[in-house]
């Protein structure tokens, strides 16, 4: 290769002059957290052959752990609020506009070179790509149907003792909801409110326990109320089936679709549960998305109207505005459906937005045997390990021994 080739390359990253042991660098704190089928765990937890979820949302094992000892480490903050922390050599799979609009791969950028230059003009540099399809997370048994629950949690009164009560000015939920509690009859008690009862509360001289009451028990909902409520574990750690069925419960009752002239549909959402925000946020990430929180204060708010009284807010409240990828449906409410399709909901996209100095911490790096090289870490962040795809020309070999080659 003559001089000048080999200068664009070294410039391109094609070819890096690196240390024999070329692994170090490329590290994470131990407790950052890495995706797993079982949920989040600890990167310092990980051994070799575990499975890690890579950027296809599907497992890839893992192939090799590397302690990196005491190192310099950033928190790299995405523009959703999304934030881990890594060393200075930490890689990333990044794309710029240009790459982008000319149908270019991936670029593979250190930590480091990104400092300075997250901005060009009034728009962020560097995307990051997200997770290509939904997570697959283990499936598991749950004691609720997922969009019932996803229902309840939005326009339910979950009570610890007496009847559940679902409120809606919708008819076309309250049979869905009724479809999807088998043995309950959900009936009108008045104004917007419906009972839902035990299609046989009595079975011979037993008494028979509402089946909805006895599973809101079993997941530690029953008594909470709007500012308490949340999705129960069982339903986040769950297939992407559960997880999207939850959601759109959600949605159908506190959501809805966003349209502005001349712009693709986004999706709000609303909550005074600081813990269902957060679930929430989990669900969308999950499934591919980005999602933007923001606060409304309880303090200073115009109060609400019932009845001809002022109603003051206690609680403040939790606005999140959602993207989630085409293949994903939001909605299952018809007249919500058709307002989102009728524009679409545009690409989710997640940018770079701050790399800040940290302080110093233990680090490890991981390698996986996804092809791509890309795992999961901190609030669904895909981020690189390793430099899998290379080869190494070396030099005074016969003063390298066979674990140093290796």
């Amino acid at each position: 290769i003559d001089a000048e080739q080999i200068g664009r390359m070294m410039e391109r990253g094609t070819i890096e002059v690196a240390p024999l042991a070329y692994m170090r660098g490329r590290s994470q704190p131990y407790d950052r957290q890495v995706l797993t089928p079982d949920g989040f765990q600890p990167i310092g937890s990980l051994e070799v052959g575990d499975l890690v979820i890579g950027s296809d949302g599907r497992p890839t094992p893992v192939l090799g752990v590397y302690p990196q000892g005491r190192r310099e480490v950033f928190r790299v903050r995405a523009q959703d609020g999304a934030s881990t922390l890594c060393c200075g050599e930490h890689l990333w799979a990044v794309a710029t506009r240009d790459d982008r609009r000319r149908g270019k791969p991936l670029r593979v950028l250190e930590t480091r070179e990104m400092l300075g230059h997250l901005r060009a003009s009034h728009y962020h540099r560097f995307e990051l790509p997200l997770i290509s399809r939904p997570v697959a997370l283990l499936p598991r048994e749950v004691p609720l149907d997922p969009y019932a629950l996803g229902l309840l949690l939005g326009d339910g009164y979950l009570p610890a003792t007496t009847t559940p009560v679902f409120t809606t000015t919708d008819a076309e939920l309250v049979s869905a909801l009724e479809h999807s509690l088998k043995g309950v009859d959900v009936r009108h008690r008045g104004g917007l409110h419906y009972l839902l009862r035990q299609t046989a509360a009595v079975r011979g001289s037993l008494r028979v326990a509402n089946s909805v009451t006895a599973a809101l028990r079993e997941l530690s909902l029953a008594g909470t109320r709007s500012a308490t409520k949340f999705v129960p574990e069982p339903y986040l750690h769950n297939s992407a089936s559960v997880r999207l069925a939850v959601l759109q419960g959600l949605l159908d009752s506190d959501g809805g679709p966003v349209t502005q002239q001349g712009r693709t549909c986004r999706i709000q959402y609303g909550t005074s549960s600081p813990r269902l925000r957060d679930d929430v946020v989990f669900l969308v990430r999950s499934l591919g998305g980005v999602v933007y929180s923001r606060t409304r204060p309880a303090a200073g708010r115009t109060p609400g109207n019932a009845q001809g009284r002022d109603v003051h807010h206690r609680q403040d409240a939790f606005v999140l505005d959602i993207r989630l990828p085409a293949s994903v449906e939001p909605f299952r409410l018809a007249r919500k459906r058709e307002a989102y399709a009728s524009t679409g909901g545009g690409r989710p996209m997640r940018f770079i937005d701050r790399i800040e100095p940290a302080g110093k911490a233990e680090t490890l790096c991981i390698q996986v045997a996804a092809a791509d090289s890309l795992y999961v870490t901190d609030d669904f962040l895909v981020t690189h390990n390793t430099l899998n795809d290379s080869f190494i020309v070396l030099d005074e070999a016969q003063n390298t021994t066979p674990e140093q080659m290796k």
